[in-house]
């Protein structure tokens, strides 16, 4: 067996030191609704670190709610540009990478969200709501999931087994994290597992910031696969770092808040 390492982490790109604004990742986060906002915080503050731009939509149908909700994520991180329900189309056009999932609901224009972002050939990760709003079929080679159990076993009618995980990654040519007490990562042609984590992460949240994380690697040219089994070691390392110091008195916004810690350890190591 596989394990993913220090070393998934330390392979991931680093910023050319001639780069510009926009060069080490342009990402589109989809993501809340006026239920579920906090969704979207997690996984933008959780992205927001690791690649260079950050713009949002929601799925908020009501105009009034909207701005409302566009006020909140404001207020919870400066370092995103929301976007108005008619520069979609651009955005979709820019972004290098594309989150689409946490916390959207199961609305007509959730689901008419998801279906444009599967199809419009970028890279996308798709995690959350939007598990339930696509079909095996709609998924592609530039698609990345990110499953529990119980969405995995919606999503594809069958149990999230290591056998499963791995014959449907081969099936529709996609790449699968699917999360669990050991996560089990796999591409048509690889597989690796991560068992970098601990009890105090099965807070609510934690999902949302993985894969913001996971979109944010994508996001600056790293391969989905690699990005995955990243993610989910970087995740799971800086919540045993907050163990450590917190004990399981740990929530979501922390873990978040810690990733830049946990990889610059890694880093100096």
């Amino acid at each position: 067996m596989a394990y993913c390492s220090s070393s998934d982490w330390l392979a991931m790109k680093k910023p050319a030191k001639n780069s510009r604004k926009g060069d080490n990742g342009r990402l589109l986060i989809i993501a809340g609704n006026e239920k579920y906002h906090g969704s979207a915080v997690l996984a933008l503050l959780a992205a927001t670190r690791f690649c260079d731009l950050a713009y949002f939509h929601s799925t908020v149908e009501n105009a009034k709610i909207a701005s409302s909700f566009l006020k909140k994520i404001k207020f919870s991180t400066p370092c995103v540009i929301c976007g108005k329900s008619g520069e979609l189309a651009r955005h979709i056009k820019i972004a290098d990478a594309i989150l689409i999932g946490p916390g959207i609901g199961r609305g007509k224009k959730a689901r008419a969200n998801v279906g444009r972002v599967v199809a419009a050939n970028k890279f996308c990760i798709l995690d959350a709501d939007a598990l339930h709003l696509v079909t095996p079929k709609q998924l592609h080679a530039k698609c990345l999931i990110t499953p529990h159990e119980g969405e995995f076993k919606a999503l594809f009618g069958i149990a999230g087994t290591e056998a499963n995980v791995k014959k449907m990654a081969k099936k529709y040519g996609c790449v699968i994290l699917k999360k669990g007490p050991v996560d089990i990562i796999a591409s048509p042609h690889a597989c690796k597992f991560n068992r970098t984590h601990n009890a105090g992460m099965t807070k609510g949240g934690t999902g949302d910031v993985l894969a913001g994380l996971c979109a944010a690697l994508v996001s600056a040219g790293n391969p989905l696969f690699a990005s995955a089994c990243a993610a989910a070691y970087l995740n799971g390392f800086a919540g045993n770092l907050l163990l450590r110091r917190l004990h399981y008195h740990f929530n979501a916004e922390d873990l978040a808040l810690s990733l830049a810690e946990a990889a610059a350890k890694i880093e100096k190591k």
